[in-house]
């Protein structure tokens, strides 16, 4: 398997001018491991990579995806796993911020029975008749430890927590502990600075995304894009669409910063519990690449 490791870590945190180093090293390709990079136009609010950084190096699962598909963990291992096996003579490293999909690709997938159709339109129809917060309430109920990280406004993780809940009776929670056609460990490199530094530049990135354009981009994604599209979960998209002045604007730019920021928070404690690692100190005297190195070598 010619994966040689993951680079993870919260959002904002550094990853991606640490990452190109790293390719160019080891003359590997990237693949993201990012669930809201994967769709296409939607690049300066979720951070994709430069067209620089992928003229240097070939990223795969950035950028690709239409907007109105949807897309799971199981999905990510699929086609992680294809674009490894058909390309035996490469070496890739995974990076990202998704945990879920690094760890399905690495434990395997909990096994869930297909979902009926009819459940799906009726969680469908509940939407459009009562709207998504009585799902949210619903699913906090019926399974409280997965509804924990996720948001209020990620329709399509609700829903897929309700449709297996409807379905089988059990809780994805569980069934997330039953896993089966895992790739096994992988070294995994979690990157780390000071939380106040982290939370400053994540606020400098926000107000960067203004500078080089995501309102326009908002604004001309509406134009083709259907406003129920899975894309349109990533956050801020929707909330910039409905801006009619510039105060609006300011008020959703920080309303913006403080979600990305529990976001980030909310990754930290992830990757601290469950996935074993090792630490990179982004702020450490040594060179982050040369502990990701010495990591690997030892």
């Amino acid at each position: 398997m010619p994966i040689l490791f993951a680079l993870v870590g919260a959002t904002g945190i550094g990853k991606s001018s640490l990452s190109m180093e790293l390719a160019d090293h080891y003359g590997a390709e990237i693949i993201g491991v990012d669930s809201r990079q994967i769709y296409k136009g939607f690049s300066i609010g979720t951070a994709q990579p430069s067209r620089d950084c992928i003229l240097r190096v070939k990223h795969h699962l950035v950028d690709f995806l239409e907007p109105t598909k949807s897309f799971s963990a199981g999905e990510f291992c699929r086609q992680t796993k294809n674009l490894v096996a058909e390309n035996p003579e490469k070496n890739f490293i995974l990076v990202g911020g998704t945990g879920l999909y690094l760890q399905s690709l690495m434990l395997g997938l909990p096994n869930i029975p297909e979902i009926p159709d009819n459940i799906r339109k009726d969680l469908e129809q509940t939407i459009v008749e009562r709207g998504a917060d009585s799902l949210y309430k619903e699913a906090c109920v019926v399974d409280s430890e997965a509804m924990a990280k996720v948001e209020p406004n990620n329709v399509q993780r609700i829903c897929r927590i309700l449709e297996v809940f409807r379905a089988t009776g059990r809780k994805l929670s569980d069934l997330q502990k039953e896993r089966e056609g895992g790739i096994g460990t992988l070294p995994v490199f979690w990157l780390q600075r000071n939380r106040d530094n982290l939370y400053k530049r994540i606020d400098a990135r926000v107000d960067q995304m203004i500078k080089d354009g995501w309102i326009d981009e908002c604004l001309q994604l509406a134009k083709t894009v259907p406003l129920d599209a899975p894309a349109w979960q990533s956050l801020g998209y929707r909330e910039l669409l409905q801006a009619k002045s510039q105060s609006d604007v300011n008020n959703i730019v920080e309303d913006v910063k403080k979600k990305t920021r529990n976001y980030a928070k909310r990754q930290l404690t992830w990757f601290r519990w469950q996935i074993e690692s090792v630490s990179v100190d982004l702020e450490a005297k040594k060179r982050p690449f040369d502990q990701v190195v010495a990591g690997l070598t030892r």
